[in-house]
């Protein structure tokens, strides 16, 4: 018998012995007392020998014949008011019979009697169920807390221990049982759903408890064996596991071919290793993940916000009676997924599929895989489906600073370009600003290509074209303008036939927006003139440029502040009255069994960030700085004059962010770099 059940059932046996004790001992003492009173009784009585009440029998009886004898006497001693004569002029019994005395009607009254006034067995029965089920609900609590490598099961057992010590001295002495006994059940049936709860909403559906497939499968499991045949619906093998479906997608092939990979994927032996990892990598936010295979491990990273995440190597081992390891059998999976040649594992090989996470949220995956000098790598990206942001505040932008874009976006006629650098959400924000953008009083004509489809927006028109088949914008523009809209989103200007056309429309009353990637809007400007496109065309007709770089958070839990150093606040131009305190991730403990203990923190998974916002860069062009754009084409020389203008940059929104507590310095210092 493991240990913890061996201590709980001593603790169980002793609490027992001492009902029973305190039981006999009572009994004792009762029955002591009226054998006492018989005998002052039958002195009394003159010599009338009556039959005494068992000793040891009912203690009520034994209390009842007590409270007769008492008032027998009382009536005897008392004034005559109290008994009348007799036919044979003996005194007759008293009229009314007084109570038992006081301490013995509170020995009488205890919370453990039943209605004979015996030790109730059914309250015994009842307290023996209340404890096992402590027993039981805490030894598995502590056992899935050990598998489940919980780092608070020590402080948890200790939790348990006392609640059901503190709660157990009202259900043994209460006066009313039938009031101590349900809190007492209640409270350990809480306390068991509440660490349910817990656990439950961080495992997959086939590890939950107590859900009703489990409720379903328990039942068949006792029904089964005590020889009741009851059927259980069988899961798949590909429903086992993490709760992520994933779902063969492609361009250009057909629903049947589609079918066929995923069929082939689920019955690949390393279909729900595949699936698992990909759950793991969305579970912790990341947006890229990336396998590196070698003869032996391999080596897995996670982007979460943009930074690069190394977790734990896994070796590569080949179990008894295999010819391949599970990695190697889940990059097959993967390869059958997105209808590639899972044997080629030196040429570059591309695809797509989609993952929906508990059945809810879709994301469109990419995966690519190439060969390398020690082995093979894949990287996977995950695309959302929906825009993570819903306004300019969300994705972070200062109030001071959205009346400015909303004016540009809302311009009657020109040139408005929004950048970014690699991965810094720039589609995202590209669906953003169209959405906050006037769709209302206005025509709005979204052109993109089919083969990259953003979010349809209401109340934007959508026109496609499709680089597969070869086309460009200008298969879809003429047409378009045809129409006579006032706002056109064209994504891809770099072709300068594009480029050249829309801006002859400009002067039409028409209203251009389009993308590109960039670390500035100074760069984002060169972009467009490296297309030959005449200079004095294109920056008499930009109205501006807009860049964002996404910077990541604190960990609103976990940051801690501190006293920054005053040439740290002298290089970022403030001054020591501005600001009193930096914040920065939460720093180890010296001592590395108080740092255990305080254990990793559940927001961030001990990273220290969690979530980015946007820094963002907004150029307005004037006629001054078109004229130094034109006459100065150094990209150095241009930021330096729109830095004389008096329009801020990234530093400037990054140091407000500092100053707020949003982000540390060197998070700041890292996007700066980008």
């Amino acid at each position: 018998m493991p240990k913890i059940y061996r201590f709980r059932c001593f603790l169980f046996l002793f609490f027992l012995s001492g009902i029973f004790v305190f039981h006999g001992t009572v009994a004792a003492q009762l029955a002591g007392q009226m054998g006492a009173m018989d005998v002052a009784a039958e002195m009394d009585g003159g010599g009338v020998k009556k039959d005494p009440p068992k000793v040891g029998g009912k203690i009520g009886d034994l209390g009842k014949a007590n409270a007769e004898r008492n008032a027998g006497m009382v009536g005897n001693a008392s004034s005559p008011e109290n008994s009348a004569p007799a036919a044979d002029g003996g005194a007759a019994p008293a009229a009314s019979k007084p109570a038992a005395k006081p301490a013995e009607r509170d020995i009488m009254q205890t919370g453990w009697w039943g209605p004979g006034n015996y030790f109730s067995t059914i309250k015994v029965l009842l307290f023996v169920f209340v404890f096992f089920f402590w027993v039981y609900a805490t030894s598995w609590m502590n056992g899935d807390m050990e598998r489940q490598k919980n780092e608070s099961r020590e402080n948890l057992n200790l939790l348990n221990f006392v609640l059901f010590a503190l709660l157990l001295p009202p259900l043994l002495f209460a006066h009313y049982f039938w009031a101590a006994f349900p809190v007492v059940l209640l409270a350990n049936v809480v306390n068991c759903m509440v660490y349910v709860g817990k656990r439950n909403a961080k495992l997959p559906p086939h590890e939950k408890v107590l859900t009703g497939e489990h409720i379903a499968f328990c039942y068949a499991t006792l029904m089964n064996k005590i020889g009741i045949k009851v059927k259980v619906k069988k899961r798949m093998v590909y429903e086992v596991g993490a709760p992520i479906d994933l779902e063969a997608t492609g361009k250009n092939v057909t629903p049947q071919v589609l079918q066929g990979r995923l069929l082939l994927a689920r019955n690949a032996p390393g279909y729900n290793e595949f699936r698992q990892h990909l759950f793991d990598a969305l579970s912790s936010n990341a947006t890229h993940m990336m396998f590196d295979f070698t003869p032996e491990r391999t080596l897995i990273r996670h982007q979460v916000d943009g930074v690069w995440l190394d977790l734990p190597p896994m070796p590569r081992v080949i179990e008894k009676g295999q010819t391949k390891d599970v990695q190697e059998e889940m990059l097959e999976a993967a390869k059958m997924l997105v209808g590639v040649n899972p044997a080629d594992r030196r040429s570059r090989q591309a695809g797509m599929f989609l993952a929906v996470v508990r059945k809810k949220t879709k994301y469109d995956v990419e995966f690519l895989s190439q060969g390398t000098p020690t082995g093979e790598a894949a990287m996977i990206q995950f695309i959302a489906k929906k825009v993570p942001f819903r306004s300019l505040d969300e994705l972070g932008m200062r109030p001071e600073m959205q009346p400015k874009l909303l004016e540009q976006l809302n311009a009657k006629q020109g040139l408005f370009i929004i950048s970014a650098p690699l991965a810094n959400g720039l589609r995202s924000s590209m669906d953003l600003f169209a959405r906050n953008s006037d769709r209302f009083t206005r025509d709005v004509v979204n052109i993109e290509d089919a083969q990259f489809p953003s979010e349809v927006i209401e109340n934007v028109i959508l026109g496609r074209y499709d680089s597969a088949k070869g086309e460009t914008p200008m298969t879809v523009l003429p047409d378009i303008i045809f129409k006579e809209p006032h706002a056109l989103i064209v994504k891809d200007l770099s072709k300068r036939d594009v480029l050249e056309y829309c801006l002859g429309e400009v002067d039409h009353g028409r209203l251009f927006i389009t993308m590109t990637r960039a670390k500035d809007t100074v760069e984002a400007m060169i972009q467009f003139l490296a297309t030959k496109t005449p200079a004095q065309t294109f920056v008499t007709k930009l109205n501006g440029v807009i860049c964002q770089r996404l910077i990541r958070k604190l960990c609103p839990d976990c940051k801690e502040p501190y006293q920054p150093a005053p040439q740290l606040l002298q290089q970022l131009g403030l001054r020591p009255d501005q600001v009193k305190e930096f914040y920065r991730p939460r720093t180890p403990l010296p001592d590395p069994n108080e740092e255990k203990k305080r254990g990793v923190c559940e927001t961030c998974n001990g990273i220290g960030y969690k979530g980015r916002t946007a820094l963002f860069e907004l150029l307005v062009l004037n006629d001054d700085l078109r004229a130094f754009i034109l006459g100065h084409p150094n990209p150095a020389a241009i930021r330096q004059a729109i830095a004389k203008s008096g329009q801020t940059g990234f530093f400037y929104e990054g140091v407000l962010l500092l100053m707020k507590g949003a982000t540390t310095v060197e998070e700041l210092s890292r996007v700066m770099k980008m």
